[in-house]
């Protein structure tokens, strides 16, 4: 008789991070793996699979200041106002490394 419902419960558990990850959430993992792969060396700096990777990276950076500044207006306490000076310093960290990027 329980069975189902625990399935279900554990499912749910397991299926919520992935339905709840906003836009710049599921951007940031694929920009992850592309950006492990450059490291690697399986994207040869300067290709076209170089510049996509660094288009898709400033597209995510947009996209998650974008976020950010919704975030931002609202205040939830004292955790809040920390995770808002941990997102402005991501987004210097993504600025600054963008412009790397586009000297390369």
């Amino acid at each position: 008789m329980f069975k189902p419902l625990i399935a279900a419960a554990v499912i749910a558990a397991f299926a919520a991070p992935a339905a709840l990850a906003g836009p710049a959430e599921r951007l940031d993992r694929a920009d992850h793996r592309l950006t492990a792969a450059e490291i690697r060396g399986d994207i040869a700096q300067g290709s076209r699979a170089d510049f996509a990777e660094d288009r898709l990276d400033r597209f995510e950076n947009k996209v998650d200041r974008r976020e950010s500044r919704r975030d931002e207006a609202v205040d939830h306490g004292r955790r809040d106002v920390i995770e808002d000076r941990l997102d402005r310093a991501e987004n210097v960290a993504d600025r600054r490394e963008d412009r790397i990027d586009r000297q390369n």
